[in-house]
């Protein structure tokens, strides 16, 4: 903008001295057509500068290793804005707690290249965004464009085995234990009539070949408590391996069906999933989180099954 405002000023004074030292109308005309360039200028973008807006397009999730690209840019009316500016743009990532400014000269619209190389969140936030008129003189022909909240990337990871695998034999073990209360069942065992028991659960077919009463017990799974216990380390890329590893041992009890605690053993943050979202829900946590050097481990909670996560 000063570079402009000096080239003007020269324009107007070359204008002056050309109306002082050459007396003609042409001369007036000029340096009147000068001097009016900026209310002309100012008043040529007051339409376009109605309404204004900051477009960022940023994508939601990009798994660990991808790329996307970020872009922000002017809207006039929900349209793409013709008017000279700046877009001032911070991006913040959370988990090392770091700050990158980019800054964009508009039209056209700015681009920021993304790479996902380590898991966490990018808060992308607009800290300026200005237009002025056509021909950018001076900052009082400068309209204020209304800032968006802060977008954010979440970097996912990308669920991968850990070095060495759990073992699931004690959990694909199907135990059982009798319904309290009785009622109805997919599971039952066969026992011997006992008095109390109603005539409704007695099994008929096999009374009849035992010559002895034989009901049916309702039974019901018996869930063991599974524990998955974890400690995020203080490094980008062990981090992004512990989470890889619990995105992966997590998801294998999931599909097997079994609910469990995932406990972080530096915090002593218990978080119980029992089914996707529960775990999708704990990686937004996880990966706003900035990373801080190992603390002293706590007490594990009780469990009949337990994996300690170590990368």
């Amino acid at each position: 903008m000063l570079i402009r405002r000096i080239l003007y000023f020269l324009f107007l004074l070359s204008a002056a001295a050309f109306a002082l030292f050459y007396d003609s109308w042409i001369s007036v005309v000029l340096f009147l057509a000068i001097l009016g360039l900026p209310l002309l200028s100012f008043l040529l973008s007051l339409p376009f500068a109605r309404q204004l807006t900051v477009l960022i397009d940023a994508p939601e999730t990009v798994p660990r290793g991808g790329k996307a690209m970020i872009r922000v840019a002017f809207l006039s009316k929900g349209r793409p804005c013709v008017l000279p500016g700046e877009i001032r743009v911070v991006l913040f990532d959370r988990m090392d707690n770091q700050k990158t400014a980019k800054r964009f000269r508009t039209p056209p619209s700015g681009e920021i290249p993304f790479s996902a190389a380590h898991c966490g969140i990018w808060q992308i936030e607009v800290k300026r965004a200005q237009v002025s008129d056509f021909l950018g003189l001076f900052s009082f022909f400068s309209f204020g464009a209304a800032v968006p909240p802060p977008a954010r990337i979440s970097v996912t990871p990308v669920a991968a085995p850990p070095a060495a695998l759990p073992d699931f034999t004690a959990l694909r073990a199907v135990s059982t234990r009798p319904k309290p209360g009785g009622g109805f069942s997919e599971i039952h065992e066969l026992r011997e009539y006992r008095p109390g028991d109603p005539m409704r659960t007695v099994h008929w077919k096999v009374s009849a070949k035992t010559d002895d009463l034989i009901v049916r017990e309702a039974q019901e799974a018996l869930n063991r408590r599974a524990l998955v216990s974890y400690a995020m380390p203080a490094g980008r890329g062990d981090a992004d391996r512990t989470l890889d590893a619990l995105a992966w041992v997590s998801s294998e009890l999931l599909g097997m069906e079994i609910p469990h605690t995932v406990f972080e053993r530096g915090s002593g943050d218990a978080v119980r999933i029992e089914c996707a979202s529960d775990l999708d829900a704990l990686f937004l946590r996880l990966l706003a989180e900035p990373l801080h050097e190992e603390t002293k481990e706590h007490p594990l909670p009780a469990a009949d099954w337990h994996y300690r996560l170590e990368v």
